[in-house]
């Protein structure tokens, strides 16, 4: 009758080394985390990704302008602008602000799209770069061109020299800017948005830096080059 109740008494010992054990596992897990209570599941796996972000940075005292250029060309254009700008725009498709009590020397952005018949978005900027800043007096002190998901773009900034067409007042004018050659509707448009001032106007320039690198062609932004 002695040898079941050593086997029991094995047994019963066995299990609680085996229950002493797991204890010790589980106050060592448990303490790897600050005395807080256990918690099952709810931790994301390793590589989860995270979503962050997205969009152009808007610099303080802007806000997000979004235009919609028409029918004729079915693209949303946006960037950063200030409350100091007036909006005189004559169409969806050409669309004017303008800063400054004087009509020949105010700073003005200019957005124009209108179709292209090239035979490709590089070709419409290609050629847009051929006469661009073309006369004396003009250099581009920055640029950057290439693809985009629907199209092909050429950012800048340059100085244009008196003799330009778009010069103010015929002297001496910083253009922030880009160029696209676009698809858009199975159609190719050719979109521009320039920002310009006298090149005395330094605070102008400045803000030109700010407001270029925000932005977008349907909701895609448009790389910037680095500025001088």
């Amino acid at each position: 009758m002695t040898r079941p109740v050593v086997r029991t008494v094995t047994a019963v010992s066995a299990a609680a080394s085996l229950l002493l054990s797991g204890c010790a596992v589980l106050q060592i897990r448990t303490a790897e985390r600050d005395s807080g209570p256990l918690a099952v599941g709810v931790q994301e796996e390793p590589g989860e990704p995270t979503e962050e972000p997205t969009g152009p940075t808007v610099p303080e005292g802007m806000e997000m302008k979004s235009h919609n250029l028409g029918a004729e060309c079915p693209v949303n254009v946006s960037f950063a602008i200030g409350p100091d700008w007036f909006d005189g725009s004559s169409s969806p498709a050409f669309i004017v602000y303008s800063r400054g009590t004087s009509l020949t020397d105010s700073d003005t952005i200019i957005i124009s799209c209108n179709e292209a018949f090239d035979d490709s978005p590089k070709a419409v900027v290609d050629g847009k770069k051929q006469y661009q800043f073309s006369e004396q007096g003009s250099t581009v002190n920055a640029e950057r061109t290439g693809s985009i998901a629907s199209g092909y773009f050429w950012t800048y900034q340059a100085v244009l020299g008196e003799d330009e067409i778009f010069a103010i007042n015929q002297e001496p004018t910083v253009m922030y800017g880009a160029t696209l050659g676009y698809q858009t509707n199975g159609r190719l448009v050719n979109i521009s948005v320039e920002m310009r001032a006298l090149q005395t106007d330094e605070a102008a320039a400045e803000d030109f830096k700010k407001m270029l690198p925000t932005l977008t062609v349907d909701g895609e932004p448009v790389p910037s080059p680095t500025f001088k």
